[in-house]
């Protein structure tokens, strides 16, 4: 799987389906292949009733849609979490993805939900995806903050 912010075109090697139950089923080796693009990112609203509490710890926190453009199309969202406790803020990816990828194995069956969220975790966890959500969070907050005030 790669990750991308701009516009690409995603590998066509073979022809995928969409199955009955809306999972669109491939083997890891051919997930890996196709180029996912960035689609949105958003905040979290915030806990109307702790801003009246006065000091407390908050958490920033979001999430972010990933699409391919292969036929048909291949879905990827997860949570997000803002965290700064290193001295630096940085994006820490949080529970389970939103799919609709089954992972199969070498004979064409399912791995299995539990089995394709892990191995989606760690495909995900090993691109740089921090780098399209923080530039997506900045344009659309701080940018939109910016021209309200003026």
């Amino acid at each position: 799987m790669t990750l991308r912010s701009g516009t690409g075109v995603a590998p066509h090697e073979g022809y995928l389906r969409l199955s009955p139950d809306g999972h669109v089923r491939l083997a890891l080796e051919r997930f890996q292949t196709i180029v996912l693009l960035h689609l949105w990112s958003g905040l979290d609203p915030e806990d109307s009733a702790s801003l009246h509490e006065g000091a407390i710890q908050t958490h920033i926190t979001g999430y972010t849609e990933w699409v391919s453009e292969s036929t048909p199309i291949l879905t990827l969202g997860w949570d997000w979490q803002l965290q700064g406790s290193s001295g630096r803020a940085r994006y820490l990816r949080m529970g389970s993805p939103r799919t609709n990828v089954m992972l199969v194995d070498a004979f064409r069956n399912d791995l299995g939900a539990v089995k394709t969220s892990k191995t989606l975790q760690a495909a995900i966890d090993e691109t740089d995806w921090q780098v399209a959500v923080h530039w997506h969070i900045t344009e659309r907050h701080v940018c939109q903050a910016v021209k309200s005030d003026s």
